[in-house]
């Protein structure tokens, strides 16, 4: 299963999309999420908001990425550190749902139907929430989380060059605000 989760600072899962099979892109599973649209509704109202992904989702105003291999000491560089440093946790997240439940771990196989592995991972999902909640502590082990900073950036071809664009000029903008606040 191809897994989308979006989740907060404090590792509290918001949404997670777990309907599409392992081949499927993320890029993909987000085109064709109902987070996506709601997002982009809040953009086309003026609302800022953004979501951090990593270069396996294309750059929108509305979804930040990083650069791909930015020059040392710049202010791309700057951005990626403070986007990974943002990012870490997702990853810590999905570490700490594979640790408390190991049947979700990768090394693991629920030999169950798709829309009963998508049900499993949700309930767990559901789960994880609850023990945030009531600060149930994690399990000793803690498994190796999966790290995917360095995937080839999406560029999609219907319509998303003017978004492209645009989440690139603004992604420029955090860099150099970024950059500026560092010196």
């Amino acid at each position: 299963m191809n897994v989308q989760m979006i989740c907060d600072h404090n590792c509290k899962i918001l949404s997670i999309n777990a309907k599409f099979g392992g081949a499927a892109h993320d890029s993909f599973i987000w085109e064709n999420s109902n987070v996506n649209n709601y997002i982009q509704s809040l953009h086309r109202r003026n609302e800022i908001v953004w979501l951090l992904g990593d270069s396996g989702y294309p750059q929108r105003p509305w979804l930040m990425t990083p650069y791909l291999n930015p020059t040392p000491n710049s202010i791309e560089e700057t951005f990626n550190a403070a986007h990974t440093s943002a990012r870490v946790v997702i990853e810590n997240t999905f570490g700490r749902l594979k640790n408390r439940w190991r049947c979700v771990h990768r090394d693991r196989t629920l030999h169950y139907r798709p829309e009963k592995c998508s049900q499993i991972i949700i309930a767990c999902s559901v789960l994880h929430n609850i023990a945030l909640k009531y600060n149930v502590p994690d399990p000793e082990e803690i498994c190796e989380q999966d790290q995917e900073f360095h995937r080839e950036e999406v560029v999609l071809e219907d319509g998303g060059a003017s978004d492209l664009l645009m989440g690139r000029a603004l992604r420029d903008q955090l860099a150099r605000r970024l950059a500026s606040r560092r010196s």
